[in-house]
């Protein structure tokens, strides 16, 4: 029976954005698709996975779908209180959001034995509903996944 490849693309693409520098130099790796219900700030969450499963046997593929949800706040020089900021919450987010499309962007990726293309299909920035003075980004990607 044909996988749906669900779970291997999420991971393939946690793997990939950990492995990209640029990325890297703006969000810790630790923050990226983090465990921790309350994460440090500025972190990124996978969301929305779904799979077409395509094909079967060693020939089996799907086309898979998910978002990135990038959320960031102001940066200052040190401590908030008594420091200038140095960015906005939405340049903040703006900048990480572009980071991940460049990291996702038209790249081919094998991980564990199966080969990935993310092609990213658009990306957005808002205002962070839960966070008054956050940002929050948001790329939709289509993963093609292949077995073997």
């Amino acid at each position: 029976m044909a996988s749906d490849l669900l779970r291997e693309t999420e991971r393939a693409a946690i793997i990939s954005l950990k492995a990209d520098a640029p990325l890297l130099a703006i969000v810790a790796k630790a923050s990226i698709d983090p465990i921790a219900e309350a994460p440090a700030w500025p972190f990124l969450r996978l969301e929305g996975t779904q799979s077409l499963p395509q094909g079967r046997g060693c020939t089996a593929r799907a086309e898979v779908t998910f978002q990135i949800h990038s959320f960031a706040k102001p940066r200052y020089q040190g401590d908030p209180t008594t420091t200038p900021m140095v960015e906005t919450a939405r340049d903040h987010a703006g900048r990480i959001n572009s980071a991940v499309v460049e990291a996702l962007r038209a790249h081919a990726y094998q991980v564990a034995g199966r080969r990935y293309r993310f092609i990213v299909r658009s990306s957005r920035l808002l205002r962070d509903g839960a966070e008054k003075d956050a940002y929050h980004g948001i790329v939709n990607v289509l993963a093609r996944a292949y077995q073997g």
